[in-house]
């Protein structure tokens, strides 16, 4: 058991100080080859900024695995996921330098998501969600996908803030590291803390004002890299019982997944009512809407991790006095409200606005 603490140890610290060391080499590079960011309507910056953060997350974890024994037998153990994980990074690196097609990136998450499937990654039962059980083979491969590529892409459109998918991530991994040590994957955890030490070093650059933004090459690597140890993790549960229920580890990875995931849902719906097409750019996502209500980045990114740790918390306890299917309810219900309040309030501000430029108009 100390040994694998001293891997686990060794590893996140190796990560950390490799991603803060690699980070402002990053930056000095983008800049001198103008590989940044250009704000644009979608954008909550003013000013150009480095895109090339997932470079430093993502060489600073591999890192962290590859000087740890148990790190290189989760390579070994889990091989279909670290190649679809690193062909996505380098799809996300593309995508920041070229601007690949949205199609062929999404097909090619598709593809990467359904070879992880077939390597038995995939939900074979949704262990009492909804009253629903036992899936059919067909039904397995469907949900995975689904869940894989959605929160691919749910994560990739939170990136939106200073510190914002980065801390949300953290928390997330953090939460996925303690699940894996409760089911003896150690070697698992050893990945995630290599993970979660490259977010902190890229963190300290990343909180506002930024100096680098992990761009899609990190942004799809950590959507993807979660919702697929959280199936791992749940089908892992299925197999130890003793260890930890596989519900109620289908529960904790529901709630690190409910902030990205149903914003991307609430704005897609959102933006096809009003006849526009769901991938078109605005700014009504959740931390625009705070940005809106005069919260600055560091503040509403604070705000937000509160509210993904609440959302934990609640999935840690509130099932064994509600059941799974009342809490995931409970959790969406309480992200409709406040969404609802902020989205109230922007229209206010922009009615204000407008009243405001007709009073200039008739006092000129």
């Amino acid at each position: 058991m100390n040994s694998y603490l001293i891997n686990i140890c060794l590893s996140f610290v190796i990560s950390t100080i490799f991603c803060l060391l690699l980070v402002p080499v990053i930056v000095q590079v983008s800049l001198k080859l103008n590989l940044v960011d250009k704000p644009n309507e979608r954008s909550a910056h003013k000013i150009p900024v480095p895109r090339l953060g997932g470079v430093g997350i993502f060489i600073s974890t591999l890192a962290g695995i590859v000087i740890s024994r148990n790190g290189l037998h989760a390579i070994a153990s889990w091989p279909v996921l670290f190649s679809s994980t690193s062909i996505l990074f380098l799809v996300g690196i593309w995508d920041d330098l070229k601007s690949l097609s949205a199609k062929l990136r999404f097909v090619i998450q598709i593809c990467c998501a359904t070879a992880l499937a077939s390597t038995g990654i995939r939900l074979t039962s949704l262990y009492g969600i909804f009253g629903i059980h036992e899936l059919n083979t067909a039904g397995q491969y469907i949900i995975t996908v689904l869940i894989i590529t959605g929160t691919t892409n749910a994560f990739n459109l939170i990136d939106g803030i200073d510190g914002l998918a980065g801390g949300l991530a953290f928390i997330s991994i953090c939460v996925l590291m303690v699940v894996s040590w409760k089911l003896q994957l150690y070697s698992l955890v050893v990945v995630l803390a290599s993970l979660a030490g490259g977010l902190a070093g890229f963190l300290k650059h990343n909180f506002n004002p930024a100096k680098i933004f992990m761009g899609d090459g990190g942004s799809l690597v950590l959507g993807y890299t979660m919702a697929s140890v959280g199936i791992l993790l749940i089908e892992s549960a299925a197999k130890t019982p003793h260890l930890s229920k596989p519900s109620d580890v289908a529960i904790l990875v529901t709630s690190i997944l409910v902030i990205p995931v149903f914003d991307t849902i609430r704005v897609f719906v959102h933006r096809i009512r009003k006849g526009k097409s769901p991938f078109s750019a605005d700014k009504t996502h959740i931390h625009h809407l705070f940005l809106v209500a005069g919260l600055n980045h560091k503040k509403t990114s604070m705000i937000l991790y509160c509210f993904s740790l609440l959302l934990v918390l609640l999935a840690a306890v509130l099932p064994y006095a509600t059941g799974m299917s009342i809490t995931i309810i409970s959790m969406v219900v309480i992200f409709h409200i406040i969404t609802e309040i902020l989205r109230i309030n922007q229209g206010v501000e922009t009615w204000l606005a407008i009243i405001k430029k007709i009073e200039r108009e008739g006092i000129a």
